[in-house]
């Protein structure tokens, strides 16, 4: 009897020793995998990051801009299509002055190039308030263009960083190519990439998804777009958005004054229309 109660307590201590190393093994392999996955994620964060760093040095100081230009860094557009500016061939955002210290941080109380647009707007294509801006008045905007007045995006990058893969530069990139290689389609990409917001809600979107979005509309700039053609131009038009003192988007400009939205209920194209009328 008290062999068996010997063999069985040797059973059961032969069990839990066997159950014990299942147990530890199963840490060591978890760890081990855990181990391998986050080297493994670590790689594929440092060859992300080299990858974007690599990009952005890749992006020249200087470079060209498209026909609509303005030396502002604007588009230009009227009736809705892009028109000729006055930017020259090439901009390079090295030559743009620091904004003076003195008056750093706070509003202009003008913008350059009221002589050449009646509305301007300042605009990020990654901002949650830009793209509400768009929403809500893209079709007072296009009203005010069909009565004849010219309006100026000027796109800037204030919200690039690599979580985006720079999606603010890259869309204002894209912008840029089809008002240069379908001005017909321009003003309607602009607001289809502004109302684009709500489906990836500041994730941005890839550069086969802005060719794609382009080309639904009926714009090719698969070229334009893979060869960062008018990045330089966009990181002109932010430097000289950052030297007039512009620190937020969207910053928009009727007849020289600035659109607060505190009218009281007044929508923007009645603020706007009695805008231009004085």
């Amino acid at each position: 009897m008290a062999n068996n109660k010997s063999a069985r307590s040797s059973r059961d201590n032969a069990r839990q020793a066997h159950a014990k190393q299942l147990a530890a093994e199963k840490r060591r392999s978890r760890t081990i995998t855990w181990t391998i996955v986050g080297v493994i994620v670590a790689v594929i964060a440092i060859v992300v990051i080299v990858s974007l760093m690599n990009s952005s040095r890749s992006i020249p100081d200087a470079g060209p801009t498209p026909t609509s230009a303005t030396e502002a860094g604007g588009l230009l557009l009227e009736e809705g299509e892009p028109v000729e500016g006055d930017a020259p061939d090439e901009v390079d955002a090295t030559t743009v002055e620091e904004p003076d210290p003195d008056t750093a941080g706070q509003m202009p109380t003008e913008v350059p190039g009221t002589d050449n647009a009646d509305i301007i707007i300042y605009a990020d294509a990654n901002c949650v308030y830009c793209a509400q801006f768009e929403a809500e008045n893209a079709d007072a905007l296009n009203e005010l263009a069909d009565d004849g007045h010219t309006i100026e995006y000027r796109m800037v990058n204030f919200l690039d960083n690599p979580g985006t893969e720079n999606y603010s530069s890259r869309a204002a990139n894209a912008m840029a190519c089809v008002a240069e290689e379908s001005p017909e389609h321009a003003n309607e990409f602009i607001h289809e990439v502004f109302a684009s917001y709500n489906t990836h809600q500041g994730a941005g979107l890839s550069n086969d998804e802005l060719v794609n979005l382009a080309s639904e509309i009926g714009a090719d700039i698969n070229d334009c777009v893979s060869n960062n053609t008018y990045r330089p131009f966009v990181n002109y038009t932010t430097a000289k958005a950052v030297e007039t003192g512009i620190a937020g988007t969207p910053s928009v400009w009727v007849d020289g004054v600035q659109y607060e939205n505190t009218s009281g209920g007044e929508s923007f194209q009645s603020w706007a229309e009695s805008q231009l009328e004085d």
